[in-house]
């Protein structure tokens, strides 16, 4: 994608403004924090489901949960694995009821596709599995699935994974899950699990709750070093615990160790006090933490410079993403493209998952799916040039009805994105026609001005010329800069407000936004 040529009011050294930026935005992560305020306040199904079984009486109610699983899977065509499991999970919990919409989604969600590393196999099919543990998928439905999924348990080696507690355990619930006989050889593997190491990282943390695990199922004799307890304790309390999965696995473990009292203090210092007062949701810890989605528009906004600031730690992060199973395909995509942009070679090794995306492009593009579909397209098109594009079906649109102009304006920046480009860029006169107006001044118009900005270079009806895109790159000047990130715009005229990265990331299309340079 190439940056559009600077107006006359872009400042001339952006780049470096905007890397300077950007940089004080990376997280401990190594990835890109979203400045946005609402970013890393919501609760969220998935952090709430983590921790469902250590709230007790911090969790939410059942109308609650149903109303807010309801929120999270409502208008999307598909929903991913771990969605569905979070949802599931969470109601579970809860004593939360299934709505319809979710019903159907679990009648259609499709078997992982084969992953070639063995450890995102099982993750994959475990998840699959679990949610079918909670749903009851033993019909005769769901037979053929079943069967495929112990198909393909049946073909992993464990020989391979013998020095992998947490692959070993995972595989071995998965059997019991599906009630399936166990081979012998993962039987003799999980007797011989010990404890090689306290939890000091991702693998040891995971691997120490399966060999505890592994010690209450299997009732082995296991030696656990006498200050395991007191290490855990230390390590939450001391807060260098900045993962979900693995605060909720040392929670487990500490469970499994028979120190409940310190697990129940913990879960209300660390848990109980990020519980969002609007939905009863957990918040994720990773306040300190950048994300895939900050990353992607990072390197969608610095383009050939993002090698600069994608540094080793970045790049291993983004590859852990690439290699976790139960991640939505939409996020794996966008860690895809932004390690592709970081210049690392390793992007090629998951090509999977990019014919993963393909498979969630819908045949035929209407005003209902059209956002998901230029979400989805969005990124596909960086990760594969020659992946199909499709049709937008022609839709009416009101101006004066702001959820149907944001709509047509949405296809009108996206043009690029149909096979019908030159049709689309002719289509929606009435919202063309209020394009001069809807780009002079931002006081008011909310997210609709912005999106009106990238759409005014593809708007073929419109009647705007040269002079008004200076008009309007000198007007969306007043939304320049943030204390925190100068280089950025945010969304209201209040200078005190918060920056946003995903609007100025879509800014790149607008002329004079940006001097950027030529852009690859």
């Amino acid at each position: 994608m190439s940056a559009c040529s600077a107006g006359p009011f872009a400042p001339a050294n952006d780049v470096t403004a905007i890397k300077k930026d950007l940089e004080k935005l990376q997280g401990t992560n190594g990835l890109i924090r979203m400045p946005e305020a609402g970013d890393q306040e919501r609760g969220d199904i998935y952090t709430t489901a983590l921790y469902s079984d250590d709230l007790g009486s911090y969790l939410l109610a059942a109308d609650e949960a149903s109303k807010a699983v309801d929120e999270d899977v409502s208008g999307q065509d598909t929903t991913d694995l771990l969605t569905l499991w979070s949802a599931l999970k969470l109601l579970k919990a809860t004593g939360g009821t299934l709505s319809p919409a979710l019903e159907t989604k679990l009648a259609d969600a499709a078997i992982p596709i084969k992953q070639p590393d063995v450890g995102a196999e099982i993750a994959a099919l475990w998840f699959w599995i679990d949610v079918g543990r909670m749903h009851d998928w033993s019909g005769t439905a769901r037979k053929p699935a079943v069967e495929e999924v112990n198909s393909r348990l049946e073909a992993v080696d464990v020989s391979s994974i013998t020095n992998k507690p947490y692959l070993l355990w995972r595989l071995f619930d998965s059997y019991s899950a599906l009630q399936k006989q166990k081979p012998v050889e993962l039987q003799i593997a999980l007797n011989d699990v010990d404890i090689k190491r306290l939890p000091a990282d991702y693998e040891s943390t995971l691997d120490f709750q399966a060999a505890l695990e592994t010690r209450v199922t299997l009732k082995n004799d296991l030696v656990v070093p006498n200050d395991a307890k007191d290490h855990l304790v230390k390590l939450l309390d001391s807060g260098q615990v900045d993962d979900d999965a693995l605060i909720d696995s040392m929670l487990r473990s500490l469970e499994l160790l028979d120190s409940h009292a310190d697990a129940q203090r913990l879960v209300k210092d660390r848990i109980a006090t990020r519980i969002d007062e609007q939905t009863g949701l957990v918040r994720s810890s990773s306040v300190t933490k950048g994300s895939v989605h900050g990353t992607y528009l990072a390197a969608r906004l610095l383009d050939t410079n993002f090698p600069e600031i994608a540094k080793e730690r970045t790049q291993e992060e983004l590859t852990r993403v690439l290699a976790t199973p139960d991640t939505d395909v939409l996020t794996q995509l966008k860690a895809l493209v932004a390690l592709k942009r970081s210049g690392s070679e390793s992007w090629r090794d998951y090509g999977t998952i990019i014919e993963q995306g393909k498979a969630k492009i819908p045949t035929t593009v209407t005003s209902a799916n059209l956002t998901e579909y230029i979400e989805l397209m969005d990124v596909l098109v960086q990760a594969d040039s020659t992946v199909q594009l499709r049709r937008l079906e022609p839709f009416d649109a009101d101006p004066n009805t702001e959820s149907s102009l944001s709509t047509a304006l949405l296809a009108l920046s996206n043009s690029m994105f149909f096979t019908n480009s030159e049709e689309v860029r002719s289509m929606f006169p009435a919202v063309q026609a209020q394009l001069p107006e809807l780009i002079l001044e931002p006081s008011g118009k909310g997210l609709n001005y912005f999106r009106a900005l990238t759409a005014m270079t593809s708007a073929s009806l419109s009647g705007l010329d040269s002079n008004d895109f200076e008009k309007a790159a000198q007007g969306l000047q007043k939304l320049k800069g943030c204390e925190e990130v100068p280089s950025l715009y945010r969304l209201e005229e209040d200078k005190a407000s918060a920056c946003s990265l995903s609007l100025s990331a879509a800014m790149i299309a607008v002329p004079g936004a940006y001097n950027l340079g030529e852009s690859k």
